[in-house]
C-alpha cells in the first residue's frame, strides 16, 4: 500500500507517516520505488508487516476494519478570496476553504464537487466557461 492510500485510510498526514518512518526498518516495513527521480522523491510502498506494526504503534486493533472517511463531497460557493487558487464553499451547512486553479470561473451560489486529498479540499472538476462546466 503506498504512502498517500496508507496516509488517507489511517486519518493521518504524510508528515507525521514519514517521521514515524524513521523508527521502521526499510526493506522490512516499507520500501522506496526506484524512479529516475532523486532518491527522496522515490515512491514509499508499506509492506503488509509495516502496515500491522504501524497499526499497533498508533493504536488501532487489527480486527478491526478501517474504513476511509468520504473523500469526495458537494458544496455551493459562497464566497471568493484574492488569491485565485482559493473559493469559500458551503459544505454541509460549514463554510470550508477549498483549493481550486482559478476561482474567476465559479460564480456564487454554483454547485461545486470537492474531494479530499488527506491534507485540504479540493475541486473536483473545473468550469470550462464563466459560471459552466
Amino acid at each position: 500500500m503506498n504512502e498517500k492510500e496508507l496516509s488517507i485510510t489511517l486519518g493521518l498526514s504524510r508528515e507525521i507517516l514519514k517521521e514515524m518512518r524513521t523508527g521502521f526498518t526499510r526493506d522490512l516495513h516499507f520500501i522506496r520505488v526506484e524512479s529516475k527521480k532523486p532518491i527522496h522523491l522515490w515512491e514509499v510502498r508499506w509492506t503488509e508487516l509495516g502496515v500491522a506494526e504501524l497499526k499497533k504503534k498508533v493504536g488501532i486493533n487489527e480486527s478491526s476494519e478501517i474504513k476511509p472517511e468520504e473523500t469526495s463531497k458537494e458544496g455551493t460557493v459562497h464566497g471568493k478570496f484574492k488569491n485565485q487558487k482559493m473559493l469559500a464553499v458551503l459544505v454541509d451547512g460549514k463554510p470550508e476553504n477549498v483549493l481550486c486553479r482559478d476561482s474567476s470561473k465559479f460564480g456564487l451560489g454554483m454547485q461545486v464537487k470537492i474531494k479530499w486529498d488527506g491534507v485540504r479540499w479540493c475541486v473536483a472538476r473545473h468550469p470550462r466557461f464563466e459560471g459552466k462546466y
